[in-house]
């Protein structure tokens, strides 16, 4: 196993909007240190660097957003910055990538990894990784997903349907994929749980390049001839115009879930997409072993459950419950931990209003 032709995207171009007033439009949630120390992205690049070789490792991001990840990931070449002139969701992002690479290395395996999640069994993570480039280089006709062990019933997140058995390798079973289903209510997510067949879409594959691009071919021929005119010019301000032209879908819908050849690695990763200040909340609370936590200058008494992130002025909080209160130089947001979901309604409400300074 030759890890030289195993390369990693990782997919910077989010927004987390969830995450707002902290997370914004020039300073994403997957720049931010949620979580610890460092920034989600910066946790996601030492993950990948123990599976991928250094010079391996790109960069999708918005051209906006390259001086952040200059200062935060000095270790990833700017030649290795695959830029999207506009955000057009990850099927056209993918497939740039994917274009790319494969220009650079027709034999190889990609495995696109978002920047702002959060893994607390790092080791885990990096063996499964290993392990699907391995898969995929046994089986490049496949397409190879890791599915996340669900440790309750999310009704925020798409499944993974595990199908037969394809393969075991060193202990780990390796399925197809019956299918994936969408985000599912309350009721649903809980027989999911209850069930054991199935798992949480993290939307992390990995696959042979010069396959998946046949697959564009197949199943989005309009991404596909975009791709081939990209291919054909070295002129900027050309490849800009075209990928303008790409329609704005993600790769699950576009590519994915057309295969019949898929296969999941079930892991137990402990694992978050760090969607809302609800789940930055319960990260912290479970790593710190407390129930209240806050940043910043806070007092409180008779609190339960809250979540301070204070700036500079003082934060003083009495008998609240289940509230998280988010305090920037310019926002505050004082939110029902239950409601964080609901923060992209004030996103809207400020597009609306045409109050742009706050996004």
């Amino acid at each position: 196993m030759s890890k030289q032709n195993f390369y990693a995207v990782i997919m910077a171009g989010g927004s987390g909007t969830r995450l707002w007033p902290l997370s914004r439009q020039k300073t994403p949630k997957q720049f931010q240190k949620f979580t610890g120390r460092k920034t989600l992205i910066q946790k996601t690049y030492a993950r990948v660097a123990k599976v991928v070789p250094q010079q391996n490792i790109f960069l999708s991001i918005g051209k906006k957003l390259i001086p952040l990840g200059r200062q935060q990931l000095p270790q990833i070449l700017l030649k290795n910055y695959i830029v999207e002139p506009v955000a057009k969701n990850t099927a056209p992002a993918i497939g740039l990538s994917t274009l790319r690479i494969y220009q650079k290395n027709p034999q190889a395996i990609l495995a696109t990894i978002a920047s702002d999640h959060e893994i607390q069994k790092e080791k885990n993570f990096v063996i499964d990784l290993k392990l699907a480039f391995k898969i995929i280089e046994k089986h490049p006709q496949f397409l190879m997903t890791i599915g996340l062990k669900p440790t309750y019933p999310e009704t925020g997140y798409g499944y993974i349907k595990i199908g037969e058995e394809f393969e075991k390798i060193s202990g780990q079973i390796i399925f197809r994929i019956e299918k994936f289903v969408e985000k599912p209510d309350k009721e649903t997510a809980q027989k999911y749980f209850e069930s054991l067949e199935y798992l949480w879409n993290g939307s992390y594959f990995i696959f042979s390049a010069s396959q998946i691009l046949n697959k564009y071919k197949k199943h989005s021929p309009k991404i596909y001839n975009i791709l081939n005119k990209i291919r054909a010019t070295n002129e900027p301000k050309k490849i800009n115009r075209l990928f303008e032209k790409m329609p704005n879908e993600p790769i699950d819908t576009a590519i994915v879930e057309k295969l019949d050849k898929m296969l999941v690695i079930p892991s137990d990763l402990d694992w978050s997409d760090v969607g809302s200040w609800k789940s930055v909340y319960d990260i912290l609370s479970k790593k710190l072993g407390v129930t209240n936590i806050s940043q910043g200058h806070h007092i409180g008494h008779n609190d339960e459950n809250i979540f301070v992130l204070g700036h500079k002025k003082m934060i003083a909080t009495v008998g609240l419950k289940d509230i998280a209160i988010i305090d920037t130089p310019d926002a505050i947001l004082v939110i029902n931990q239950h409601a964080s979901q609901e923060v992209k309604k004030i996103i809207e409400i400020l597009k609306k209003n045409k109050t742009n300074k706050y996004l």
